[in-house]
């Protein structure tokens, strides 16, 4: 099973659509895919529609628990999209997690995952700086996937988010703890294919010159957005296939 984290510690960067999307396309392949919404803005878990089973069974229930074994998949709650696509809720209270100090509370969602039924999880990770709820990903992830808009916003958001994992990988390395992060590479999203701004290609410069910068970039379409406030998968509308070819390609390279 691979666990890939989307990450970005700029708002607006296309996060959610990147991790909805990774997840979608992999699941239209057939594939059993979770979807764990770890932003207490639960944008993930209301594009999805995904509303936990009972009040309070949302991935707070995991990240409050010492001891959650095996609770994500109990949480995974089937979605209308495709029949092996499942999230793991989130909710606005999530960040009151961000005060908890208690130790080892970031290894509580990797320990969640042992026993998940899913060829592929995917978190949907809150654009912070560090703190647990980011180190909770970290902890869970075998591969990171930056997201970026082409903006200065989303070119700032990779650089910090690249930053908090190379601190996150050297303390690691100063306890002896075992590395295995990837940085699979950046993804950028709502790209205009027409007339491109002056911002907007010296973003996706610097963001080419990390090394990392994925091809193709994602094509802006406005019934993305639309999707978002219907509940619905913007790969069964015409409209949205160019999206959905990018994200496709994309999910080739960074998805084992």
């Amino acid at each position: 099973m691979q666990t890939l984290m989307v990450y970005s510690e700029s708002g607006g960067a296309t996060k959610t659509t990147t991790a909805v999307s990774l997840a979608a396309v992999t699941a239209a392949q057939g594939r059993e895919v979770v979807l764990i919404d770890l932003d207490p803005r639960a944008a993930s878990s209301k594009w999805l529609d995904a509303q936990p089973k009972e009040d309070g069974l949302h991935v707070g229930a995991i990240l409050g628990d010492p001891d959650p074994v095996g609770w994500a998949e109990e949480l995974a709650v089937p979605t209308d999209w495709f029949p092996t696509l499942r999230c793991v809720p989130s909710a606005r209270n999530v960040s009151n997690r961000e005060a908890d100090r208690a130790d080892h509370a970031e290894l509580r969602l990797k320990t969640s995952l042992e026993g998940i039924q899913a060829d592929l999880v995917i978190i949907d990770c809150p654009n912070r700086q560090g703190g647990p709820l980011t180190l909770s990903a970290l902890n869970a992830a075998d591969t990171i996937v930056y997201a970026a808009a082409p903006t200065v916003d989303g070119a700032d958001g990779v650089d910090g988010a690249r930053r908090s994992v190379e601190q996150f990988k050297l303390s690691r390395r100063r306890i002896g703890a075992p590395d295995n992060l990837t940085e699979a590479g950046i993804v950028v999203g709502a790209v205009q294919e027409t007339i491109m701004s002056r911002i907007a290609v010296t973003s996706i410069d610097e963001l080419r010159d990390t090394g990392l910068l994925l091809t193709p970039l994602v094509p802006h379409r406005t019934i993305v957005q639309e999707m978002r406030l219907t509940h619905e998968w913007y790969g069964q509308y015409r409209k949205g296939a160019p999206v959905v070819a990018a994200y496709t390609q994309l999910a080739e390279q960074v998805i084992r």
